[in-house]
Protein backbone atom coordinates (compact mmCIF):
# COMPACT_ATOMS: atom_id res chain seq x y z
CA UNK A 1 0.00 0.00 0.00
CA UNK A 2 1.27 3.41 -1.06
CA UNK A 3 0.02 7.20 -0.12
CA UNK A 4 0.57 10.45 -0.12
CA UNK A 5 -0.91 12.71 2.79
CA UNK A 6 -0.45 16.20 2.38
CA UNK A 7 -1.86 19.26 3.88
CA UNK A 8 -0.81 21.59 0.68
CA UNK A 9 -4.71 21.67 -0.43
CA UNK A 10 -6.23 22.12 2.66
CA UNK A 11 -7.55 25.12 4.09
CA UNK A 12 -5.61 26.49 6.85
CA UNK A 13 -8.00 26.44 9.88
CA UNK A 14 -8.69 22.47 8.81
CA UNK A 15 -5.09 21.15 8.16
CA UNK A 16 -3.86 19.87 11.23
CA UNK A 17 -7.80 17.70 11.40
CA UNK A 18 -7.16 16.49 8.00
CA UNK A 19 -3.65 15.57 8.75
CA UNK A 20 -4.91 13.77 12.16
CA UNK A 21 -7.11 11.64 10.30
CA UNK A 22 -4.90 10.49 7.24
CA UNK A 23 -2.00 9.48 9.36
CA UNK A 24 -4.53 7.59 11.43
CA UNK A 25 -5.50 5.82 8.91
CA UNK A 26 -1.85 4.98 7.48
CA UNK A 27 -0.82 4.12 10.90
CA UNK A 28 -3.99 1.99 11.78
CA UNK A 29 -5.13 4.53 14.82
CA UNK A 30 -2.96 7.35 15.99
CA UNK A 31 -3.79 10.13 17.75
CA UNK A 32 -2.40 13.37 16.51
CA UNK A 33 -1.87 16.98 18.47
CA UNK A 34 -0.73 19.82 17.83
CA UNK A 35 2.16 21.28 19.99
CA UNK A 36 1.52 25.14 19.60
CA UNK A 37 -0.93 27.34 17.62
CA UNK A 38 1.69 28.21 14.23
CA UNK A 39 0.06 27.35 11.28
CA UNK A 40 0.10 23.34 10.64
CA UNK A 41 1.85 22.29 7.70
CA UNK A 42 2.40 18.09 6.63
CA UNK A 43 3.83 15.83 4.07
CA UNK A 44 3.96 12.16 4.64
CA UNK A 45 5.39 9.79 1.67
CA UNK A 46 4.76 6.01 2.66
CA UNK A 47 5.02 3.12 1.06
CA UNK A 48 5.86 -1.03 1.95
CA UNK A 49 8.73 -3.04 0.91
CA UNK A 50 8.06 -6.55 1.32
CA UNK A 51 6.41 -7.03 5.28
CA UNK A 52 7.92 -3.34 6.10
CA UNK A 53 5.47 -0.02 6.30
CA UNK A 54 8.09 2.83 6.23
CA UNK A 55 6.59 6.67 5.81
CA UNK A 56 9.18 9.85 5.32
CA UNK A 57 7.59 12.33 6.78
CA UNK A 58 8.31 16.12 7.37
CA UNK A 59 5.61 18.44 9.40
CA UNK A 60 5.62 20.77 12.13
CA UNK A 61 5.43 20.88 15.98
CA UNK A 62 2.62 18.00 17.17
CA UNK A 63 2.57 14.98 19.61
CA UNK A 64 1.82 11.64 18.06
CA UNK A 65 0.94 8.69 20.45
CA UNK A 66 -1.77 5.24 19.63
CA UNK A 67 -5.55 6.09 19.55
CA UNK A 68 -7.47 4.25 22.42
CA UNK A 69 -9.87 2.70 19.67
CA UNK A 70 -7.15 1.52 17.84
CA UNK A 71 -8.42 -0.05 13.80
CA UNK A 72 -5.53 -2.23 13.06
CA UNK A 73 -4.99 -5.11 15.60
CA UNK A 74 -2.09 -6.44 13.58
CA UNK A 75 -0.49 -3.31 13.72
CA UNK A 76 -0.33 -3.74 17.78
CA UNK A 77 2.62 -6.87 16.92
CA UNK A 78 5.31 -4.10 15.42
CA UNK A 79 8.31 -2.72 16.15
CA UNK A 80 8.26 1.37 15.18
CA UNK A 81 11.13 2.28 14.76
CA UNK A 82 12.03 5.58 14.15
CA UNK A 83 14.76 7.79 12.68
CA UNK A 84 15.73 11.41 13.61
CA UNK A 85 16.40 13.20 9.98
CA UNK A 86 16.16 16.83 10.88
CA UNK A 87 14.11 18.40 14.37
CA UNK A 88 14.18 16.99 17.89
CA UNK A 89 11.74 14.30 19.21
CA UNK A 90 11.19 13.20 22.36
CA UNK A 91 10.15 9.53 22.82
CA UNK A 92 8.35 7.90 25.81
CA UNK A 93 7.40 3.95 26.58
CA UNK A 94 6.96 2.59 30.13
CA UNK A 95 7.67 5.64 32.11
CA UNK A 96 11.14 6.13 30.12
CA UNK A 97 12.62 8.17 27.25
CA UNK A 98 15.02 10.00 25.59
CA UNK A 99 15.47 12.39 23.04
CA UNK A 100 16.06 11.91 19.68
CA UNK A 101 18.56 14.46 17.39
CA UNK A 102 19.09 14.09 13.70
CA UNK A 103 20.83 10.60 13.27
CA UNK A 104 19.59 9.49 16.02
CA UNK A 105 17.02 6.53 16.06
CA UNK A 106 14.70 4.40 18.39
CA UNK A 107 13.05 1.80 18.63
CA UNK A 108 9.16 1.35 20.04
CA UNK A 109 7.27 -1.55 20.93
CA UNK A 110 3.90 -0.65 19.46
CA UNK A 111 1.76 -3.48 21.95
CA UNK A 112 2.43 -0.97 24.62
CA UNK A 113 1.45 3.07 24.81
CA UNK A 114 4.76 5.25 23.56
CA UNK A 115 4.68 8.86 22.62
CA UNK A 116 6.51 10.72 20.63
CA UNK A 117 6.44 14.72 20.85
CA UNK A 118 8.09 16.82 18.29
CA UNK A 119 8.61 20.55 19.69
CA UNK A 120 9.67 22.28 16.48
CA UNK A 121 9.81 21.38 12.43
CA UNK A 122 11.17 18.32 12.06
CA UNK A 123 11.66 15.33 10.01
CA UNK A 124 11.77 11.58 10.19
CA UNK A 125 11.39 8.04 8.69
CA UNK A 126 9.34 5.54 10.55
CA UNK A 127 9.40 1.82 10.42
CA UNK A 128 6.99 -0.87 11.30
CA UNK A 129 8.85 -3.97 11.50
CA UNK A 130 6.26 -7.41 12.76
CA UNK A 131 7.63 -8.65 15.50
CA UNK A 132 8.27 -12.08 14.58
CA UNK A 133 10.69 -11.07 12.02
CA UNK A 134 13.28 -9.60 14.86
CA UNK A 135 15.04 -12.65 16.18
CA UNK A 136 15.06 -11.38 19.54
CA UNK A 137 13.38 -11.80 22.49
CA UNK A 138 10.74 -9.02 23.22
CA UNK A 139 11.44 -9.19 26.44
CA UNK A 140 15.10 -8.15 26.18
CA UNK A 141 14.18 -5.13 23.90
CA UNK A 142 12.14 -3.85 26.60
CA UNK A 143 15.10 -2.73 28.40
CA UNK A 144 15.90 -0.47 25.56
CA UNK A 145 12.86 0.67 23.99
CA UNK A 146 12.36 4.81 23.87
CA UNK A 147 16.24 4.86 24.16
CA UNK A 148 18.40 6.99 21.89
CA UNK A 149 20.65 4.23 19.92
CA UNK A 150 22.94 6.41 18.68
CA UNK A 151 24.48 6.24 14.79
CA UNK A 152 27.95 8.05 15.55
CA UNK A 153 29.80 5.23 14.99
CA UNK A 154 29.36 1.41 14.91
CA UNK A 155 25.89 -0.09 13.33
CA UNK A 156 23.83 2.73 13.83
CA UNK A 157 26.26 5.06 11.16
CA UNK A 158 25.37 2.25 8.64
CA UNK A 159 21.87 1.85 9.82
CA UNK A 160 20.46 5.24 9.48
CA UNK A 161 21.30 6.55 6.23
CA UNK A 162 20.35 3.02 4.84
CA UNK A 163 16.82 3.66 6.31
CA UNK A 164 16.29 7.02 5.55
CA UNK A 165 17.16 6.09 1.71
CA UNK A 166 14.60 2.87 1.83
CA UNK A 167 12.00 5.15 3.25
CA UNK A 168 12.45 8.02 0.65
CA UNK A 169 12.36 5.25 -2.13
CA UNK A 170 10.30 2.79 -0.55
CA UNK A 171 7.04 3.06 -2.91
CA UNK A 172 9.23 2.68 -5.86
CA UNK A 173 10.45 -0.89 -4.53
CA UNK A 174 9.03 -3.76 -5.87
CA UNK A 175 9.81 -7.08 -7.76
CA UNK A 176 12.11 -9.92 -6.45
CA UNK A 177 14.63 -7.02 -5.04
CA UNK A 178 12.10 -5.89 -2.27
CA UNK A 179 12.33 -9.45 -0.38
CA UNK A 180 16.26 -8.65 -0.49
CA UNK A 181 15.85 -5.25 1.26
CA UNK A 182 13.56 -5.98 3.58
CA UNK A 183 15.98 -9.09 4.85
CA UNK A 184 18.70 -6.25 4.38
CA UNK A 185 16.61 -3.55 7.02
CA UNK A 186 16.03 -6.31 8.98
CA UNK A 187 19.05 -7.66 9.61
CA UNK A 188 20.33 -4.07 10.41
CA UNK A 189 17.93 -3.03 12.74
CA UNK A 190 18.91 -6.85 14.91
CA UNK A 191 22.45 -5.43 14.68
CA UNK A 192 21.81 -1.97 16.31
CA UNK A 193 19.71 -3.61 18.94
CA UNK A 194 22.20 -6.53 19.47
CA UNK A 195 24.91 -3.85 19.66
CA UNK A 196 22.43 -1.78 22.28
CA UNK A 197 21.55 -4.78 24.17
CA UNK A 198 25.28 -5.65 24.54
CA UNK A 199 26.71 -2.18 25.36
CA UNK A 200 24.11 -1.58 28.33
CA UNK A 201 24.10 -5.53 29.92
CA UNK A 202 26.52 -7.60 28.61
CA UNK A 203 24.52 -10.70 27.93
CA UNK A 204 24.99 -13.82 30.21
CA UNK A 205 27.11 -16.92 28.55
CA UNK A 206 23.80 -18.96 27.55
CA UNK A 207 22.20 -15.93 26.21
CA UNK A 208 25.13 -14.85 23.87
CA UNK A 209 24.66 -18.56 23.12
CA UNK A 210 21.12 -18.05 21.56
CA UNK A 211 21.91 -14.82 19.80
CA UNK A 212 24.19 -16.89 18.33
CA UNK A 213 22.47 -20.14 17.35
CA UNK A 214 19.63 -17.49 15.87
CA UNK A 215 21.39 -15.47 14.20
CA UNK A 216 22.99 -19.18 12.62
CA UNK A 217 19.50 -20.69 12.12
CA UNK A 218 17.99 -16.87 10.47
CA UNK A 219 20.95 -17.11 7.94
CA UNK A 220 20.36 -20.79 6.77
CA UNK A 221 17.18 -21.33 6.29
CA UNK A 222 16.75 -21.96 3.07
CA UNK A 223 18.91 -24.95 3.68
CA UNK A 224 16.61 -28.59 4.31
CA UNK A 225 19.68 -29.96 5.61
CA UNK A 226 19.58 -27.43 8.43
CA UNK A 227 19.31 -30.04 11.93
CA UNK A 228 20.12 -29.67 15.59
CA UNK A 229 23.45 -31.90 14.65
CA UNK A 230 24.90 -29.50 12.12
CA UNK A 231 23.76 -26.66 14.06
CA UNK A 232 25.70 -27.63 17.09
CA UNK A 233 28.43 -29.05 15.45
CA UNK A 234 29.21 -25.31 13.67
CA UNK A 235 28.82 -23.84 16.87
CA UNK A 236 31.00 -26.11 18.84
CA UNK A 237 28.75 -27.07 21.07
CA UNK A 238 27.14 -30.58 22.20
CA UNK A 239 23.82 -31.34 20.71
CA UNK A 240 22.50 -32.22 24.33
CA UNK A 241 23.32 -28.44 25.48
CA UNK A 242 21.70 -26.85 22.58
CA UNK A 243 18.07 -28.80 23.49
CA UNK A 244 18.78 -27.51 26.96
CA UNK A 245 18.97 -23.89 25.71
CA UNK A 246 16.12 -23.71 23.88
CA UNK A 247 14.17 -25.75 26.60
CA UNK A 248 14.48 -23.33 29.15
CA UNK A 249 12.36 -21.11 26.90
CA UNK A 250 10.34 -23.38 26.30
CA UNK A 251 10.97 -24.23 22.76
CA UNK A 252 12.46 -27.12 20.27
CA UNK A 253 15.29 -26.87 18.17
CA UNK A 254 13.13 -28.77 15.51
CA UNK A 255 10.08 -26.51 16.63
CA UNK A 256 11.33 -23.05 16.26
CA UNK A 257 12.79 -23.72 12.93
CA UNK A 258 9.70 -24.69 11.59
CA UNK A 259 7.88 -21.48 12.68
CA UNK A 260 10.57 -19.02 11.15
CA UNK A 261 10.23 -21.07 7.44
CA UNK A 262 6.69 -20.80 7.90
CA UNK A 263 6.80 -17.19 8.55
CA UNK A 264 8.97 -16.75 5.82
CA UNK A 265 6.54 -18.94 3.28
CA UNK A 266 3.37 -16.82 4.78
CA UNK A 267 5.27 -13.31 3.85
CA UNK A 268 6.32 -14.26 0.43
CA UNK A 269 2.82 -15.89 0.04
CA UNK A 270 1.11 -13.10 1.13
CA UNK A 271 3.39 -10.68 -1.13
CA UNK A 272 2.43 -9.77 -4.72
CA UNK A 273 5.85 -10.06 -5.53
CA UNK A 274 5.66 -13.77 -5.36
CA UNK A 275 2.24 -14.28 -6.78
CA UNK A 276 3.13 -16.13 -9.78
CA UNK A 277 5.52 -18.45 -8.27
CA UNK A 278 4.36 -22.17 -7.49
CA UNK A 279 3.58 -22.77 -3.39
CA UNK A 280 5.85 -25.49 -3.98
CA UNK A 281 8.61 -23.01 -4.81
CA UNK A 282 7.86 -20.99 -2.16
CA UNK A 283 8.43 -23.55 0.29
CA UNK A 284 11.34 -25.29 -0.68
CA UNK A 285 12.49 -21.83 -1.25
CA UNK A 286 12.59 -22.24 2.86
CA UNK A 287 13.91 -25.14 3.29
CA UNK A 288 10.29 -27.30 2.80
CA UNK A 289 10.52 -29.88 0.17
CA UNK A 290 7.93 -32.17 1.10
CA UNK A 291 4.69 -30.17 -0.19
CA UNK A 292 1.67 -31.88 1.42
CA UNK A 293 3.45 -32.13 4.98
CA UNK A 294 3.97 -28.63 4.31
CA UNK A 295 0.62 -28.01 3.43
CA UNK A 296 -0.97 -29.88 6.28
CA UNK A 297 1.68 -27.78 9.17
CA UNK A 298 0.92 -24.76 7.76
CA UNK A 299 -2.63 -24.81 7.93
CA UNK A 300 -2.37 -25.94 11.31
CA UNK A 301 -0.59 -23.03 12.64
CA UNK A 302 -2.67 -20.40 10.16
CA UNK A 303 -5.74 -22.03 9.78
CA UNK A 304 -6.31 -22.36 6.06
CA UNK A 305 -4.12 -23.71 3.51
CA UNK A 306 -0.95 -21.73 1.53
CA UNK A 307 -3.73 -21.65 -1.29
CA UNK A 308 -6.25 -19.98 0.55
CA UNK A 309 -3.82 -18.09 2.81
CA UNK A 310 -2.32 -16.59 -0.83
CA UNK A 311 -5.67 -15.89 -2.35
CA UNK A 312 -7.00 -13.98 0.93
CA UNK A 313 -3.82 -11.97 1.48
CA UNK A 314 -3.32 -10.74 -2.16
CA UNK A 315 -7.44 -9.74 -2.17
CA UNK A 316 -6.23 -7.40 0.76
CA UNK A 317 -3.78 -5.93 -0.73
CA UNK A 318 -5.17 -5.52 -4.09
CA UNK A 319 -7.99 -3.74 -1.95
CA UNK A 320 -5.34 -1.41 0.04
CA UNK A 321 -3.99 -0.13 -3.21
Amino acid sequence: MTSLVTTETTLRAERFEHWAHEMSQVFGGLDSRPVDRSPFHGVAVSGSVGSLRLASIEAGPLSVRPSARRTAPEERDCYKVALQVSGTCVVEQDGTGDTLTPGDIAVCDTSRPYAFTYGSEFRTVLMLLPRPLLPVRPEAIRGITARRLTSEGGVGAVVGPFLQSLGAQSRACSGPAALSLMDGAVSLVTALVSEKLAETSPPAPHEAMMTRIRGYIETRLPNPDLTPDAIAEALGISRRYLFKLFAAEGLTVAGWIRTRRLERCARDLASPVSAEHPISMVAARWGLLDGRHFSRVFKSVYGETPRDFRRRALAEYAMDR
